[in-house]
Parts: structure tokens; C-alpha cells; sequence
């Protein structure tokens, strides 16, 4: 039950990209007023460039 609880948790800010065959990551935003992320999504396929991206964009984000 907790599994799956949180495997839900990780997953529901890509689940729609997900549903077309994409893949996408999310990106926490500390520091905003409200809870906030940041999402990236690219082709199927595309997972270690979206991984690469991704670690690009928190460097620039300073996290």
C-alpha cells in the first residue's frame, strides 16, 4: 500500500506525458510562495537527453 501510494506520488506530475508516450521529469521550485515545479518533456526515446537537460537546468537554477 505504501508503495504504491508513493510510486503514485512520483509519478502524477508526469502522468500525462506518460499517456502519450512521452517522457518527462519534473523539477521542484524552492522558493516560491506556492508549492511549484518545473516540467520537461521530451520524445519517446529521448530519456537520457531529457536526464541531461534536466541536470543542465537545476545547474542553472543554482540547485
Amino acid at each position: 500500500a505504501l508503495c504504491e501510494r508513493t510510486e503514485g506520488l512520483l509519478l502524477r506530475n508526469t502522468q500525462v506525458a506518460n499517456q502519450f508516450d512521452l517522457c518527462a521529469t519534473s523539477l521542484p521550485m524552492p522558493g516560491m510562495a506556492r508549492p511549484a515545479g518545473l516540467m520537461l518533456v521530451a520524445r519517446h526515446g529521448d530519456d537520457h537527453r531529457l536526464l541531461r537537460i534536466a541536470a543542465e537546468v537545476e545547474a542553472l537554477l543554482g540547485r
